[in-house]
Formats: structure tokens, sequence, C-alpha cells
């Protein structure tokens, strides 16, 4: 049994009633996973923290041993926490399979899932069998998500593996795999069990949000849907019902909404063809104020990154300032103009550069655009050196222009770049020797390398200079 907890909400939430319906008989699950004997025993303390304490950083979840309902997980770079599992580490991408699911045809599955502090990008990767549901999501900070992705086409055995992008943390608890009940009526939102309306400074994310519905053995009265307690005064539905087989309604956030916390359920009612039971689905409807999850401060040893640059660029309520910030990323090339907008990378522009997180980056929605000043332009521009291309380099330079306007060539951009500011380029490291050695250590290996001019030895991961002081 997991802790219940009670949270006080301000008094501008809006309440609105839990509303229960007559609940329809579920297959027995295939697969069952609680990881509820992840708890402190009575004579040793094992760190079992974090998730179900409403614990969600800092020193928590750091138990070696974790006991699984089921063996043979695949468990990288995993946890304990508190009755639920902990994946990855602030360094390390982690990732959990579970074992081989015996089942056949198509499966329900339902887990619960929460972000390590402000990480949030998450997904799940499906072995013998297929979905047309979302895998990826974005999870919100300090709180559980209830996920339910629809299986087809499995072919006797089923592996799914819980993942993040760039090495973000997360919890994970009460993963269970049931077989499709294909006789009971139901009503299926592509795995989507929230619409998210959040502020980012002055501006809503999204001010309308479109949702799939389809609808499985119900009768045909159809879909009705309806906001809990007629909640209008912050949303309203583009439609109030649907066919007996589904369709798509909207949700659309009210010009003139506060940034206060609301929120509301919006209900999907239908019936069973066959037992005229009650069939519901339960959106939860979220309009809050969105806190801004940066990678890095802008500092040199501590730079934004390439996604920190669109974030902020995205956000226009940010209250932006003349400083200049560093930014790491690696050279993809210059940028190809079209009427001063972008319009791909180029290799023959001297005059700016594209960034991106990773060297091999193809999402041109994910590239960050730098203008090279004049008296840095023989040091950066891509024509002259192409040996920076693929390699990760910091700039310094302006988030915004005199027009407070956070573009450059139509993307999140980097201005002012100049050797008035300052910017690395790639270490310039030539390795010369690589032999075995023996030390007090052991036998191993060591290289010597040349750096920028200095020659250093490296070995058992520690370099020294070639007098033997380590350098950090």
């Amino acid at each position: 049994m997991k802790p219940l907890y009670f949270v006080l909400l301000p008094l501008s939430f809006i309440l609105c009633p839990f509303v229960l319906s007559s609940a329809l008989a579920q297959p027995e699950p295939v697969f069952l996973e609680t990881f509820d004997r992840c708890i402190d025993a009575e004579d040793e303390h094992y760190g079992f923290t974090g998730g179900n304490d409403n614990q969600w950083g800092g020193d928590i979840a750091t138990s070696q041993t974790i006991y699984e309902d089921s063996p043979e997980w695949n468990l990288s770079y995993c946890n304990g926490g508190y009755q639920c599992l902990k994946v990855g580490t602030s360094t390390k991408q982690g990732s959990a399979t579970t074992p081989a699911i015996a089942c056949q045809g198509d499966a329900v599955l339902t887990f619960r899932v929460a972000p390590w502090e402000g990480d949030s990008l998450f997904y799940i990767t499906l072995s013998g069998g297929t979905t047309t549901d979302p895998t990826a999501f974005h999870l919100k900070k300090h709180r559980w998500t209830d996920l339910t992705i629809h299986i087809t086409d499995i072919t006797g055995s089923l592996r799914i593996k819980f993942t993040s992008q760039n090495k973000h943390r997360f919890f994970l608890d009460d993963v269970c795999v049931r077989p499709a009940d294909p006789d009971a009526g139901s009503i299926r939102t592509g795995g989507r069990n929230t619409l998210d309306f959040g502020l980012l400074g002055r501006h809503y994310s999204a001010q309308t949000q479109e949702l799939t519905v389809t609808g499985c053995n119900l009768s045909a009265d159809g879909i009705t849907a309806s906001l809990a307690d007629g909640e209008t005064s912050l949303f309203t539905l583009n439609t109030t019902s649907l066919p007996a087989e589904g369709g798509t309604l909207s949700v659309t956030l009210k010009t003139g909404a506060t940034a206060d916390m609301h929120g509301c359920y919006l209900y999907l009612r239908g019936k069973d063809k066959t037992t005229r039971a009650a069939v519901e689905k339960r959106i939860t409807v979220v309009c809050e104020v969105a806190t801004l999850s940066l990678e890095g401060s802008g500092t040199k040893p501590d730079p934004y990154t390439c996604g920190d640059v669109i974030l902020l660029a995205n956000n226009e309520g940010t209250a932006w300032t003349k400083t200049f910030y560093w930014v790491k990323g690696y050279v993809l090339g210059g940028v190809k103009r079209y009427q001063d907008a972008y319009d791909g990378i180029s290799l023959t522009d001297n005059l700016s550069l594209v960034l991106a997180a990773k060297p091999d980056e193809t999402d041109d929605n994910r590239y960050v655009t730098v203008q090279i000043s004049h008296d840095a332009r023989a040091a950066l521009n891509v024509v002259d050196n192409p040996e920076l291309i693929g390699q990760q380099i910091l700039v310094q330079g302006l988030l915004l222009n005199d027009n407070a306007n956070p573009l450059y060539l139509g993307k999140p951009g980097v201005r002012g770049v100049s050797t008035n500011s300052q910017y690395v380029r790639p270490d310039k490291t030539t390795a010369i020797e690589h032999a075995p050695f023996t030390s007090g250590e052991g036998r191993g290996e060591a290289s010597k390398l040349l750096r920028n001019g200095t020659l250093l030895i490296e070995r058992n991961g520690r370099t020294y200079t070639a007098t033997g002081a380590e350098v950090k």
C-alpha cells in the first residue's frame, strides 16, 4: 500500500468533485511490478527514499539493493526508491527493461512515473508489440503521472523499456500489463491523461489543445464530454458529444486567464453496448505557472546549453537584460540565409554559426544561431576553420538585441560574439604515445599528450605534467 499524501492548495485552486463510476471487471494482470518491497528493514536502513515519500531530489534513492516483485528485470544505473524504482544518475543514462512478458494479441500497459526534480523527458520502447499511443511524455515536477498505453500485435513475448532523454532521472512504479478485453466498452485518448496549459512568463504554452478520442464497443448513445461542475470560467469545449466510435475535441483556454493555479476535470462518458454499464474516462486539465528547467546558469563554468537558449527564447515573459552569457554547443556549420532569415546550414558562410546540443542533430527546431562579429570572424568561421565542424565550443554573447528580439536569422540566437566578449575553441590535444607501464597500482596503460603545446601524461583517468604534478 503506497502512502497517501494530502496537499493544501491555494484558495485560487478550483476544487472539483471526484466522481466515482461503475468499474468494469478487468482481466487479471499477466505482469505486475509494485516495487513495494523496497522499504526500510527493521534492523538496517537501506536508503529506500524518494518518490512515494514526496521526496524528489537530493541525497535520496541511494539503495544499491532493489527488491523487485518479478525477477529478470534488466536495470541500468537504477536504485531503490521508497516503494518504487529510481532510474538514472546525474551523469549516467539509466533504463529499466521488464522481463519477457508472456502475452498474445492486444494488451493494456499502465504505470506511474515522476521526474527527479526538474528533469522531465521520458519515453518507452516496445519489443514484441506495437502501439499508436504516444510513447514520449513531458512530466511535471514533483508529481506522479498515471499513463496508459494500448499495445497490439503481441506475438507471445513482450518487453518494455523505460528510459529518458539527455540523462534525465525519473521514478517508476506500479507497472502492470493486462490482456485487452475485447468485450468491455472503453474510451481511449491516445494515452494522454492530462491537458497542461503551462504559463511561461506572460504567455501560455498552448491556447488550444486537441484530444483524439476512440470509443470501443460503446452503445449508439455515443460519448458525452463535459467539464467538471460545468467549469466555463477558464476553459471551453468545442463539442460536448461524439459518436460511439469517437472523434476529436478541443479544449481552449480563455483569454484573460490569470497566472493563479487552476484546474478541473474533463469527463468522457458512454455506455457499454452489451451490458449498458457506465464507461468513463477522466482527463485532468491544468493551468498553472510553469517553471523554467534550465541545465546551465550562463556562466563560463556552467554555460547555457542550446536547449536553454531555445527555452529562454520561447519564454516571452523572461526579464531579459543586456548581459553577456556563456553558451556551449556543437558546430554544425554556418547559416544559409534567405532574405535575412534561416534557410538551412551552410559551409560557405563566414558571418555566423549554427550550434546544437549534439554534433549529429538534424532537427532544425533544436538549432541555435550565433552572430560572429568582425574581430572574431577569423577564428570562428567554418570556411577558414573547417575543423570546427562537429566540435563543441563555448561562446559568450547577448541573448537579446536592442529591439528585445531573442531571435537571430529566425532562430533562437546568440549575438555579438567577438574578442570583446570571449570564446573557447576545442582543446587541441594530440596523442603522442600509448604504452604499458607498471606502478604500485598494477599494470595499466599510459598516454603522452600534447595539449596546447604542453606535454602531459594521462593514466588511470588522471592527467599529470611531465614532472608528475596532477592536472586538475
